[in-house]
């Protein structure tokens, strides 16, 4: 394959795709990525695959996955003669147009429907404060040993061994014994492990400066400027801090996300980024090729386990 052009700047946008051509420097010097799709003209990749996705959680598996934990934590604890459930935490707020095949956007807030009527919010705006600490279960002490495989208030878990209630409490308490089931291990990483973190950071960070992006950055942070607005890029316009003081958008707020959406439209700014991104995913799982095999096979078993949990 070929490698991403340089820019796509000013280009028309009836074409559809772009051909790509040969590659050249990135931004510090280093070249480009080996290999590149066609660069699309688009305005959200959310319904664009990458590369990781096969290796990582998806909300679905998400699901199921949370949904196992709870149902064999349960067991475990009602075995002890304890009516718990564990508290998971609540998903992070999804709009309608986010990807299926991934839990987190990537590239920011692509809906321009949306950012017209919520800007950077949520859909529905910022949730509710959640209930006063007051609120929260209350659990003795024998709960904890049963739940966690300590008493220690400073440790999150133990070795267990400890007898409650007639029973012999397992390595991390229920909450290792239900790990251990969908994962092999109490120790087991029940989403993803961390190569598969650290490779998705990697390259999400390295697409944002690679000096492609960085240039339909510019002429975006050049667009917004003639619109009234200075932001660097993208990602400042949607994390300035201002639109988390209040949990619905203001005008302003409104104002910067139309521009916003406008600008990246103008200068293909996703079409872009998402096809580096693309080409720098596609060689970092070539470069990690076994480990990820071994993700992929561990996820498919845990997916697999916690059904039959579900199932029983």
């Amino acid at each position: 394959m070929i490698a991403l052009p340089l820019l796509l700047i000013g280009c028309t946008r009836a074409g559809g795709e772009h051909q790509p051509v040969d590659g050249e420097a990135t931004e510090n010097g280093s070249p480009g990525p080996a290999s590149a799709p066609v660069v699309p003209v688009i305005d959200s990749a959310n319904d664009r695959p990458l590369p990781l996705d096969t290796y990582l959680v998806n909300p679905d598996q998400l699901s199921l996955i949370n949904k196992a934990y709870t149902k064999s934590v349960s067991l475990c604890m009602a075995r002890f003669g304890f009516d718990h459930k564990p508290v998971m935490d609540p998903p992070a707020p999804r709009d309608s147009d986010a990807p299926k095949t991934r839990t987190d956007g990537r590239y920011g807030h692509q809906n321009a429907q949306l950012m017209a009527k919520w800007g950077y919010h949520p859909e529905g705006g910022f949730p509710a404060d959640p209930p006063a600490p007051g609120a929260a279960r209350k659990t003795s002490p024998d709960m904890v040993t049963a739940g966690r495989g300590t008493s220690d208030p400073e440790k999150a878990f133990g070795p267990g061994g400890q007898v409650v209630n007639g029973k012999t409490v397992p390595y991390h308490g229920c909450m290792g014994e239900a790990v251990k089931k969908l994962t092999g291990s109490a120790d087991g990483d029940l989403y993803d492990p961390q190569i598969a973190v650290d490779v998705k950071m990697e390259t999400l960070v390295r697409s944002q400066k690679d000096g492609r992006t960085r240039e339909v950055f510019a002429a975006w942070s050049r667009c917004m400027k003639a619109a009234g607005h200075v932001y660097r890029d993208p990602l400042a316009a949607g994390g300035d801090p201002e639109w988390k003081n209040s949990p619905l958008p203001g005008t302003r707020e409104l104002e910067v996300a139309k521009a916003d959406a406008e600008c990246r439209h103008e200068n293909n700014v996703v079409g872009v980024w998402y096809a580096v991104d693309f080409a720098l995913q596609e060689k970092a799982v070539a470069e990690n090729a076994a480990a990820l095999s071994r993700v992929k096979a561990e996820l498919d078993r845990k997916v697999k386990a916690a059904g039959q949990v579900l199932e029983r």
